[in-house]
């Protein structure tokens, strides 16, 4: 999970807000990113947002925001694999 940890984390640190959203996908289920994302939270490394409706009609999304505890495990991750490379 380390690789989609950094992977989710580092993209919603970038984001506006620190949050990151999923959309649902046409036959009602999550991707996979949704399990990954709850796993993250019940670490508490992002926290729940809610779910809310798209512009489109059905169209529906999860969103979580980036916790300081994911900041810093981000970073961690980040120096580690910075000292990994030399």
């Amino acid at each position: 999970m380390i690789k989609h940890e950094r992977r989710l984390l580092t993209k919603a640190a970038h984001a506006v807000a620190g949050r990151i959203s999923v959309k649902r996908e046409q036959d009602r289920s999550w991707p996979s990113d949704h399990s990954r994302l709850c796993a993250l939270a019940s670490l508490g490394k992002v926290r729940w947002l809610g779910e809310q409706a798209g512009p489109h009609l059905g169209g529906m999304f999860a969103s979580w925001e980036i916790t300081e505890r994911g900041l810093a495990s981000l970073e961690a991750m980040t120096s580690d694999h910075l000292s990994d490379m030399r």
